[in-house]
Parts: structure tokens; sequence; C-alpha cells
């Protein structure tokens, strides 16, 4: 059997014999760059030649015309050594391409006139343009995508591929980095794409899983998923190399003198400096909730996390199996962000500490799904589903539990038995751990072990038929929760499988099974809260979470509540939870505050500052999107979790018997039940233009 590398040299020997029939000016030189130049040359990869000659030299194109007419891919060129030093000045892909100039006949001393040139211009490029070379090469991964978690990798372009091993040794040849040994990532690597040329009988980077099936056996893998646990494996170790040739060229690259920038607390030992989330001098790394604590202020500020931070916490313990109420908080706002979720998990991961809260993440990172319509990797696909949820995070009622079945939903999968069921079991013990009321354990595991029921029930009958509807309920338990959670869902799981999952015609279907399944249900009933102190004000610590604590209020009139609300905001407290009654009695309110300054709650302070009227007004509220839902006289409202949302909304409302609030995951969820004789269409105007708006300053009416 001809072995990959054979291929490739009978590839080059094919190349060169077709060069030599180049006729060569006196004076000038021929040169090969590209894979060519480096010996990594698949069946059909381009044959990149260039002329270097002087200034003034007459060239004729026929030079061209053994290449031309050949049935080759060839690229050719004409230049002098200034030209090339110039391109490779301007543009970075050519200057990649520049460095591995490889002499083939004529003027050898031009060759390396030339070759000099182009590395002493390519070592000025690099310091002057770093963060230009780093653009290029992240345009490039999304163009590509990552060969660590696409189930079809661009084994050439993708992240962790053959480029990225060229950019590493070309920041080397800048002198501003270390050359890593990666000799078998590369071999690996070379030997799929040659296989692939072969197979598929053209240039093509992209390896399918149909030509993958054959290049797995013949590389000696026991089936394509072996050899894409592999290629996955080998990818990771590419990124981390060019993540920390990246570092070093940062480190190296001269930058202005600036000042020390200031320290601005974000949580608990977390603070933001320089635009990147970091950790505070003195930060307790013993805490085993830190590294979920940095990845949920990456998400909460959209911050990268400094690299430095990661070292830091390379001693964090093992977190203890019943997690706390901060802690679960920090979870589901890592799971929260359509925008930074997926990048946050990846950071969590790749330092290992996402596995140490997810423990059945193992099984299923980097593993090749066995449906052929999936374009991710199993562990990817479910955080895109994550992300995609997370659009959705203000038009469901409980966006947590959304989340966590999204994370869940296929972590069952390569196991060889069903999935859902499995997954089902999973997340029923994640549940547990967050110590989630037995009720919403039901419904995440409801979600995940029937998450494919619905197109299983479409396959045998007609979306129009109420024994549908109705058999589709019975799989959830009759359970409106779990029904407003699974249509956002299915639509999510197909929408990240790949394009063309999610059509218009499943669209319709799918809608058209959960609005008969909605007709058959009752109607949702709210419970007003309970509240029985009296106290103008008070300030309880929990003594079982030294971030954490209770703020209990009193007054004559609703409106007044902003007094308090403007001081927890001005004090960067969290509301996590919090209740209102209005009765003949006054007004009686509780709030669920979280420190995230990581200073100690001082009862005497709040009240003196509470007593002193400075804190009158709500401050700036940031715009975000808001849902609103009507269940008789009782209005939800679902917005962006941010400070003063919830004393904007109860600004806005008209005169309420009671309000309820909770924070799931980034969504704030208040549940306000209205005194007869308001305008719903009003009511619902005012509260959607403040919190979708947002203002500058709010003043207590």
């Amino acid at each position: 059997m001809i072995t990959p590398a054979e291929r490739r040299k009978a590839a080059a020997e094919q190349a060169y014999a077709l060069l030599g029939g180049v006729d060569v000016p006196p004076g000038a030189a021929l040169v090969v760059t590209g894979s060519l130049a480096t010996n990594t040359m698949a069946p059909h990869s381009d044959i990149d030649a260039l002329l270097l000659c002087e200034p003034g030299t007459e060239v004729s194109e026929s030079l061209w015309y053994p290449l031309w007419e050949s049935k080759l891919r060839v690229d050719t060129a004409v230049r002098t050594p200034d030209e090339c030093a110039q391109v490779a000045a301007s543009d970075i892909t050519a200057a990649l391409g520049m460095l591995e100039i490889k002499h083939f006949r004529g003027d050898a001393a031009l060759t390396q006139k030339t070759r000099d040139a182009v590395l002493q211009q390519w070592r000025v490029m690099v310091r002057k343009n770093f963060e230009q070379i780093l653009d290029t090469a992240i345009a490039r991964w999304r163009r590509s995508g990552s060969v660590v978690s696409m189930t079809r990798p661009d084994i050439k372009h993708g992240r962790g591929g053959l480029r990225d091993i060229q950019l590493i040794q070309a920041l080397a040849l800048g002198n501003v980095c270390d050359a890593p040994q990666l000799e078998s990532e590369m071999q690996l690597l070379l030997d799929v794409r040659t296989l692939l040329h072969h197979t598929t009988r053209r240039a093509r980077d992209v390896l399918d899983p149909e030509f993958a099936v054959d290049i797995a056996i013949e590389l000696g893998f026991e089936d394509r998923y072996s050899l894409a646990t592999t290629l996955a494996h080998n990818a990771r170790a590419i990124d981390a190399a060019l993540a920390q040739a990246l570092q070093q060229g940062r480190d190296l690259v001269p930058r202005r003198f600036v000042r020390a920038q200031p320290r601005k607390p974000i949580d608990v030992d977390v603070v933001e400096v320089a635009g990147e989330v970091a950790l505070a001098r003195n930060a307790r790394v013993d805490d085993p909730w830190l590294p979920l604590r940095v990845g949920a202020s990456s998400v909460r500020t959209g911050l990268p996390i400094a690299k430095s931070v990661w070292k830091q916490l390379e001693q964090a313990p093992m977190p203890p199996e019943l997690w706390p109420k901060s802690a679960v908080n920090d979870f589901f706002a890592v799971l929260s962000s359509a925008d930074h979720t997926i990048a946050v998990v990846r950071e969590l991961d790749e330092h290992g500490h996402w596995a140490t809260l997810v423990p059945w993440w193992d099984a299923i990172r980097d593993r090749m799904p066995r449906e052929p319509i999936h374009i991710h990797t199993i562990d990817q696909h479910c955080l895109e589903v994550v992300a995609l949820c997370a659009q959705q995070g203000v038009e469901v009622p409980r966006p947590d539990l959304l989340a966590l079945a999204a994370l869940f939903h296929d972590i069952g999968k390569g196991q060889n038995q069903p999935h859902e069921a499995l997954g089902a079991r999973y997340v029923t013990e994640m549940a547990a751990r967050l110590q989630l009321p037995l009720r919403d354990q039901q419904v995440v595991a409801n979600l995940v072990e029937q998450h494919t029921t619905i197109f299983q029930l479409l396959q045998h009958q007609d979306p129009e038929d109420p024994a549908l509807a109705e058999a589709f309920l019975d799989c959830l338990h009759f359970d409106p929760l779990a029904l407003q959670l699974m249509e956002v869902l299915v639509e999510a799981d197909s929408k990240g499988t790949g394009p063309g999952v999610w059509t218009p015609m499943r669209a319709h279907s799918v809608a058209r099974v959960c609005q008969a399944a909605r007709s058959n249900l009752n109607q949702l009933c709210f419970i007003a809260p309970h509240i029985d102190h009296h106290v103008p004000l008070a300030l309880i610590p929990d003594p079982h979470a030294e971030n954490e604590a209770t703020v209990q209020w009193s007054g004559e009139y609703l409106r007044a509540i902003v007094r308090v609300l403007a001081l927890i905001a001005a004090k960067n407290w969290n509301i996590t939870q919090a209740a209102v009654v209005v009765d003949v009695a006054g007004v009686r309110a509780e709030f669920q505050v979280r420190n995230h300054t990581g200073t100690a709650f001082d009862p005497a302070e709040f009240i003196q500052a509470y007593n002193s009227g400075v804190f009158s007004s709500l401050p700036t509220l940031d715009p975000g999107p808001v849902a609103t839902a009507w269940q008789g006289d009782v209005l939800e409202v679902r917005t962006l979790d941010r400070r003063a949302a919830l004393g904007a909304c109860i600004g806005a409302l008209p005169e309420v018997q009671w309000l309820s609030q909770q924070l799931r995951g980034g969504t704030m969820i208040a549940q306000c039940k209205l005194v007869d004789g308001f305008d719903r269409a009003k009511v619902e105007r005012d509260v959607t233009r403040v919190l979708s708006n947002g203002y500058h300053g709010y003043v207590q009416p």
C-alpha cells in the first residue's frame, strides 16, 4: 500500500519535473513557495512558482507555457527582491508564503537576497502590526470553523489546522516566540489531507464523513470516530501552542508606557483591570467556586478573562457536591449569554474547570455524533443550543431550566443506550447538586427525556390531528411550563444541528402541535407572596453565606420603595429575589441581595445611609430586551437582569396588590397583581418603554 508520505513525494517530483521545463533567463532565479517549498504537497495542491529578477530585466510570458499547458493548477508571478519585500509588508497572507521561499534553479544568490529582504520586512511587520496578524487569523477561523469542534473540519484553514502551524513557525521566524514541537500533530493533518486529495481526486481540505471512513481505515484507525477524536486532540494541542505563541508575542511587542490601571470590583475576589477580568490582589484561590465566579463575571460584563487568571487558579480545589445559592446563580449566569457563553465555557473547559462542575462533560468532549446532519461535535452542539436558548431568555418563564436542559439534552450520547433517558438521569443528578426544588428537577428531566418526542410523533401523525397534541401533552405530564420550554428547546436543537434542519415546514408543524396542546391546558395560577414583618428597614446578613443578606422594608405607599432600591443599586448589590405586598396596613417588602464587591454587610451603616436621604433616585438603566405576558390581572415581566431594573419596573406600574421577583440566570422575572381599574395596553406600553429604552437617572415620583 502506498503511504501518504510516498504520495506527497510523488506529487512533489511531478511538480519539479514540470518546473524543469521552464527556461530561466540569465541573472534570474526560479523559486517555489507554499506546500512545494515545505515538502507538504498533496496530490492536487497548487504549484506556486515565482521568478526572481533584478529591476529592468525583460521576461517573456512564454517561459510559463510549460506550466500553463499542463493539467496541474499553477500560480506564477515575476518579481524583484524589493517587490517581494513590499508585498510581504502589505499582505500578511502573502508574507507567510514568502517566508517559505525555496530555491529551484538560477541565481541562488538572488534567492538568498530575496529571502533576507522578506525576513527582515517580516520581523519589522510582526512588531508593528501584531494585532493585525491576529485579526487575520481570527477572520480565517470565522470562515473555516474549528478542527476541534466541527464534524466536517477544514484540515488546512480551520482553527488548530495546518495554517495555524504555519503561523506559529512564522512568529518564531519573527523572533517573538519559541517554535514548539508539533511534528506528530502536523504529520496526522498532512496524512489526512493527502488521502483526502487522493480519495476525492481534487483539491479538498474539508473532511466530510463519507471520506473520513476510508481515510480512517487506511491510517489504521478503528473507525472515523476514532480518527475524529485524535484529530480534535491534536488540533487542541496546536491551538494551545498558538495561544502560547501569541501570548509570547504580546509580551515581547513594545508597548507605549501607560499608567497603572485601576482595579474595579466585579464580584467577590474578581476585579476588572485594563478591560479584562482578573483576580483581586488577595483573592482566596482556595475557594472552589472562584473559577465559576470568574466565568460568570466574564459573561455578565462581556469582558475577556486575563490569561494570568488561569495560572492563579491551577490549584483551585474540587467543588463540593452540593452547591450554595451563590454558585448556582453564577452557573446559570454562565449559561445565559447568546454572545459570551460558548467562549467562556470553552475557556473553563480548556483549563480543567468545567468538568469539575459538570462531571459528565468528559464523555462528550470532542466526540463525533453518529448523525451526519450534525456540523459540530456533541459538546459544541450542546453549547450552540444553550446560546440559542439564551436568545430567548426573556421570552420564557424559566430561562434557567431551559439553559440547563439545553446543556444536558445530548450529554448522554455515545454511551450505547438511549441518550434521552441517560441525559435525563444525568440532569436530575445535576439539578440535585444545584439543590433545585423537586418540581424544577422533574421539569428539566422531562425536557431532556422528551426533547426528540415531538419529531417522532410527527413522523407518523398529521400535525392537525388532535390526538397528536394529546399524546405530546401526555409525554410532558400535562405540564404547561414544560410545554412552553420544550417549544423553544426543540427549535434551538434543530437550528444548532446544522443549516437546513429547522425548515419552514418543521417550524409550522411544531408550532401547530404546541398551539393545540396549549389550548388543552388550564390556565396558570399565581400565588401571592406572604410577608409578616412590619419593620421600617432592616439588613439581615445570611449566616450561611457571607455575601448574601435580606433587606426588609415597610412604608406607607409603594413609590417610596424607590429609596431603598436606589440605595441597594448604589451599593452594587444584586437583587436575586424580591417580594412586595400592599394592603390596608401599608407596603411591606423583602429583598434577597448578593454583595458583588466582597465587602461585609454593615446593617447600621445601611440604615444610616437610607435615613440620610442621599439616595433618592435610581441610577442609569441600560437598554435591554423585555417581554410581557398576562394571566388575568397578573402581569409577568421578563427582562435582562441589570442594575435598577426592578425599581424601573415598579415605577412604571399603576397600583399593585403584590409583586414577586426572581433572578433566573441572566433574566429578571417579575409577577405583579394589579388593582382593578388599570388600562392593560397603557401598562404594557409604559413598562416596555422604560425597560427596553432605559434612562439616565430616575428620580423618585
